[in-house]
């Protein structure tokens, strides 16, 4: 798109590219009214739920999440449990610290967790975070740090986007949305062969012209399995969409329940 609009007669044509931003920068500001009609309740209920089968016990005394965001699931979990969280958007947990949301936020990576002297009983993760991992030693990395701050018998939940909800929902799909004054256009491209999904997100509005690309790899069951219990986590249910404690053959979403051994 050519974004110059003075008169150039013959001279060539400069096309300005759009400025790139690491991913949850421009987007953070209109992230929580993309995400308005997200099922944090739902997600929240399924977590405790995790948490209950694996424990025996009601509610979490502490609880880390990881990829907190603006951290609006945490309205949904007990105001009893002590919440933590990391995220490595400084834009997120800004607004989630404008917002006066309780607890503990701490910027950081997943692949090396921030100092946290603390030990969890709950650790989850929700909305495909961990699909952001490109290779499975990336996810070895994280899944290493969950062991080393879960306390032993404690229940690390998560979910994760499948390959079908890439194809399905995503595959090169266009999408455009309006968010106050922000225009945001999401172009998405699946790549069958490496179960990557690659989301380019536009945005543009007053003094904002902004792009962010994501990218998303799925993995088949085998290879969550086999990487959780390498890194002492034991498997003791896998969920479908967050509707039942079983596998659907086309589900968007699968629901891991894993307690430390």
């Amino acid at each position: 798109m050519d974004r110059n609009t003075r008169e150039q007669g013959n001279k060539s044509r400069i096309i300005s590219p759009i400025p790139k931003k690491r991913p949850y920068t421009a987007f953070a500001g209109i992230y929580d009214g993309v995400m308005k009609r997200a099922p944090y309740r739902d997600w929240a209920k399924m977590i405790l739920e995790s948490y209950q089968i694996g424990t025996q016990k009601i509610h979490p005394k502490i609880a880390l999440d990881l990829g907190c965001g603006t951290c609006k699931i945490w309205k949904f979990l007990p105001p009893s449990t002590e919440l933590w969280g990391i995220d490595n958007s400084p834009e997120m947990l800004q607004i989630a610290d404008s917002q006066q949301i309780r607890g503990v936020r701490k910027l950081g990576d997943l692949l090396s967790f921030p100092k946290l002297n603390k030990s969890f009983d709950l650790i989850f993760s929700v909305h495909d975070t961990l699909n952001y991992f490109q290779s499975e030693k990336e996810l070895s990395q994280v899944f290493a740090q969950v062991s080393g701050v879960l306390e032993r018998n404690g229940v690390f939940f998560f979910d994760v986007s499948t390959s079908e909800n890439f194809r399905k929902n995503f595959q090169n799909k266009v999408l455009k949305e309006t968010h106050g004054q922000t225009k945001l256009v999401w172009k998405n491209e699946f790549d069958p062969e490496t179960s990557v999904l690659k989301t380019s997100l536009e945005f543009s509005g007053p003094g904002i012209f902004e792009l962010e690309e994501h990218f998303h790899r799925a993995y088949p069951l085998d290879t969550w399995s086999k990487l959780l219990q390498n890194s002492g986590l034991e498997i003791r249910g896998i969920g479908s969409d967050y509707e039942a404690w079983e596998i659907f053959p086309k589900a968007n979403y699968w629901n891991f329940m894993c307690r430390k051994i």
